[in-house]
């Protein structure tokens, strides 16, 4: 009985921190009281790499099924680095969240649109929260 209290008591331990982040991330991204929040350098690099890599599409030609689904995977590439490199703490880190969850379901989206329509439809949306990064953050 006591192991069994233990192993209960360190499996909610270890998955605790993960659970606060998600419920966090799903509350509404707002200023830090009128002020954007703070990033370090590494976070404010990939994001900007994230806009390049959008900009680059919006740059090319032939908006083909597979180009959109190209998109998704080099945008999947930068955000699978943001999140292997981020070294952030505290409120600014959760803010974090609550823009790059958001932006990770419409890049996991756009993978896996069937059609040119849908592929744009989720385009915009990965646009869209992409472009709010400026709003909210900054170094």
């Amino acid at each position: 009985l006591i192991m069994s209290t233990l192993l209960t008591l360190n499996a909610t331990a270890m998955t605790a921190p993960s659970v606060r982040l998600r419920q966090a991330s799903s509350e509404k991204l707002v200023l830090n009281n009128g002020a954007k929040w703070k990033v370090d350098k590494t976070t404010d690099v990939n994001a900007r790499n994230l806009k390049a890599i959008l900009r680059g599409f919006n740059n090319g030609h032939g908006r083909s099924l597979a180009g959109y689904h190209k998109l998704a995977a080099d945008l999947q590439s930068g955000l699978d680095k943001m999140i292997k490199e981020c070294r952030m703490k505290g409120p600014d880190h959760l803010a974090l969240h609550k823009w790059l969850e958001p932006l990770m379901d419409h890049v996991a989206k756009l993978k896996q649109t069937a059609t040119v329509a849908a592929a744009v439809k989720s385009f915009q949306a990965v646009k869209l929260q992409l472009n709010r990064y400026d709003q909210y953050f900054e170094l």
